[in-house]
This record gives structure tokens, C-alpha cells and sequence, in this order.
């Protein structure tokens, strides 16, 4: 069967439709139905009280997605597990299903902050110690909020994966030969240009990759040469090479609407008018009086970025941009993080206690 036939986007209509200041999203329509076989199940990776508060606006809308989902029918999307790989149960574990592993030992991380070097760690222990009903796993990152009801994304049989432009084996030759063998140039440009979040794949796969994810990850992080070249996305690199050593590239489909990026993505579809699915909250959005985007202090009259909240979570009713700037996705974020900390129980005692409590 051809990899498109199960690339099935819902008809389209945004989370929070009065959001947007221009929202022409092309309704995409199909007559192949998805069948319950296809389910995924949701594997995020967290740790760390930012990860924390990101984790239940994050829960929330994968809820809300999925309520939708159902409603409409035919619906792909199933459980969800929180991999908190910090080797403590938080108090979130009433709230979020979790499963709590053990971090990277110490020494392995050789004093690093490199959080994410526990991710391969974590999906091993996953691996080891749940079992689940759905047969395919999406895995996601805290920052991921979902933006509508979600089919499963591989082909086939295949993964399917966000594609990542900054992802560019083919321009390290030599270092990728270190840990993929003495390939040919041909056989480097196959590797994809991918991550492990946001990609689905079959529990099958993930549990004969996840050995050579941790080990080529912590080979590239004690290489000198592989960790100075892709440092801070050196566990993506060690992702894609993985994929490719278990030729799990073969037949992998990439998508360029998997996940959205503001400030660079400004609305709900690409400009081939593809639905995204999952919006990352990496990068910050900080404008000027004329909605530009801006990197001066004295400049700025609107700003978001993850980063002002490490410490204490965002409150309430966060104020939305100005009319001037000109970003569906920034007024969509907004609404989305008000609709979640409206809802989810006693938000300002946890912005001002850090308590996650239904008490107050």
C-alpha cells in the first residue's frame, strides 16, 4: 500500500479558532478510514520542574485532541505515558500516567547539563518494563502542544517523522563513517533527516533500535570531533544514524507539517496548505512596535519564550501580542496556554506554591 494512504489529516479546524487573525486552512477530505489496528501510543520524555509545568499543558491538549478525535469517528490516537527519567516519582503521578526510570548515571554525563543524553536511556527502560496495547508509539517532546486530532503518521509499516532542515548528515561525511561504517557518499545522503521526537514508529522497531540509539548517542557525546559539530542536537544526529544502521530509513516518510516552529512558522498550515499537527515551543518570539521580530531589549513591546518560566510556571491570562504583529501561531499559543491553565485545577497556587494540588 502506498505510504500516502495512511497520511490521513482530519478535516481542519483550530483549537482555538478565535485566536487567529487569518486562518484560510485548506479543508483536506478522504474516503480511506483509518481503523483502530493503526492506534499510537503517546511516550514522552521529561525531567526537571520546567519539563513539569510544560508536561500538563502538554497532557491537556493530547486530551483535548483525543476527545475530538473519538468524537469524530475513526481515531488513531490512544494512550499516553509520561517517561519521567529522573529516578523520583513527582507529584504529577495522579495527574499524568506515568512511568518513573532511572537517569543516566553521573559519571556517563561527565558533569554535563545535556539533559536530553537520557532520552535513548529512558525509552530502553520503557522498553524493559511496560507493555502496551496499542502496537505504534509516537514520541514527543513536553514543548509539543497539539493542535487538532492526529492520524497515525507512518507508512505503512514504516516511520513517519517531522523533518528537521538542520539535520544534515550528507555535510559530515567523516564523522558519520565513524559510527555507520565505510559507506558511500550515495549511502550517507540516505540518511534522514530526522530526530526521535516528533517521529511514530511500530513498538517492534523502536525495541531492536533503542540498544544502537544509546550507544551511537553516547558515542558521538564522547567523540570530540562529533560532539563539537553537533552539540546541542547531537542525540537527534545519534537518532538518525541509529535509523539508518537498522535500515529502519527504508520506506520512512518525512513531514514538513509534522511539526510547526514559531516565529518562523506564522500559521496553522505550511504553505502547501498542510495542517500542522504538533507545535514546538522552542524557539522565542520576541517583536518590535511594528511586528517584527527583534532580538534588542529596547525594542521589544511583546515577548514569549519558554525560558522566562525555568523557575515558576506561567500564570493565568497571559496577554496576547498587538495587533501589529502578524502570527496566527503566536496568538494560538497564547490562547492555548489560557484555555490549560484555566482548566487544569488550582494553576495559581502552582505558579505561587509550585503545589500541584485539586484543593484549593
Amino acid at each position: 500500500m502506498a505510504a500516502e494512504t495512511y497520511a490521513v489529516p482530519h478535516a481542519i479546524q483550530s483549537p482555538c479558532p478565535d485566536a487567529v487573525v487569518v486562518n484560510k486552512i485548506n479543508v483536506i477530505s478522504s474516503s480511506v478510514v483509518i481503523h483502530n489496528s493503526r492506534k499510537f501510543h503517546v511516550l514522552t520524555t521529561c525531567q526537571g520542574f520546567a519539563n513539569q509545568w510544560q508536561i500538563r499543558i502538554h497532557y491537556y491538549w493530547y486530551k483535548r485532541q483525543r476527545e475530538r478525535c473519538e468524537a469524530s469517528g475513526a481515531c488513531d490516537m490512544g494512550g499516553f505515558t509520561r517517561i519521567l527519567h529522573s529516578g523520583q516519582p513527582d507529584d504529577l503521578m495522579d495527574e499524568v500516567p506515568t512511568l518513573v526510570v532511572d537517569k543516566l548515571p553521573d559519571a556517563a554525563l561527565k558533569d554535563s547539563f545535556y539533559v536530553v543524553l537520557n532520552r535513548p536511556f529512558a525509552f530502553q527502560q520503557w522498553l524493559k518494563k511496560v507493555s502496551i496495547p496499542e502496537r505504534y508509539v509516537l514520541m514527543a517532546e513536553a514543548d509539543h502542544l497539539f493542535l487538532r486530532p492526529m492520524p497515525n503518521m507512518m507508512a505503512g509499516e514504516a516511520p513517519g517523522a517531522a523533518l528537521f532542515t538542520y539535520i544534515n548528515p550528507d555535510q559530515y561525511g567523516s564523522i558519520v563513517r565513524k559510527f555507520v561504517g565505510d559507506v558511500s557518499d550515495e549511502e550517507v545522503k540516505k540518511i534522514p533527516r530526522i530526530g526521535n521526537s516528533p517521529t511514530m514508529l511500530s513498538v517492534e522497531d523502536l525495541r531492536s533500535l533503542a540498544s544502537v540509539w544509546y550507544t551511537v548517542t553516547m558515542g558521538i557525546f564522547n567523540d570530540d570531533e562529533a560532539h563539537k559539530a553537533w552539540n546541542w542536537v547531537l542525540e537527534m544526529y545519534g537518532y538518525a544514524l541509529a535509523t539508518y544502521m537498522q535500515k529502519q530509513h527504508v520506506g520512512l516518510k518525512t513531514y514538513e507539517n509534522f511539526l510547526a516552529h514559531p516565529p518562523w512558522d506564522k500559521k496553522e498550515v505550511t504553505e502547501k496548505g498542510e495542517p500542522f499537527y504538533l507545535l514546538h515551543l522552542t524557539y522565542p518570539m520576541k517583536y518590535n512596535a511594528s511586528g517584527g521580530l527583534t532580538e534588542k531589549d529596547e525594542e521589544i513591546v511583546w515577548k514569549f519564550d519558554k525560558r522566562l518560566y525555568m523557575e515558576n510556571p506561567p500564570p493565568r491570562n497571559l496577554a496576547q501580542p498587538p495587533e501589529t504583529v502578524k502570527s496566527d501561531l503566536a496568538r494560538l499559543i497564547i490562547s492555548m496556554f489560557n484555555e490549560a491553565t484555566d482548566t487544569i485545577p488550582c494553576w495559581d497556587r502552582y505558579v505561587s506554591d509550585k503545589v500541584v494540588t485539586t484543593k484549593c
